[in-house]
């Protein structure tokens, strides 16, 4: 069974405007207060890296452009 995608709310991303130049992929805006309490509420997705907490994503392209999708692989432990 394939995973679900899990979308961080707060994070959102823009598809480029057909003016821009063709270095620009798109645009993302974070709401920094709506990303926090979605982050207090999903602790389970955190990653540890030298003593810091992480939050990984995996850009991907999608039908609306790009977009960001939490990374929810975990490594398995080999028996």
């Amino acid at each position: 069974m394939a995973n679900e995608k899990v979308y961080a709310k707060g994070i959102r991303c823009f598809p480029k405007h057909e003016k821009q130049p063709s270095f620009v992929l798109g645009a993302m805006v974070i709401t920094i207060a709506e990303l926090n309490d979605w982050v207090k509420q999903n602790e389970q997705y955190l990653t540890d890296y030298n003593g810091q907490k992480q939050l990984k994503f995996q850009i991907l392209q999608g039908d609306k452009g790009i977009n960001l999708v939490v990374d929810t692989y975990k490594k398995q432990e080999a028996f």
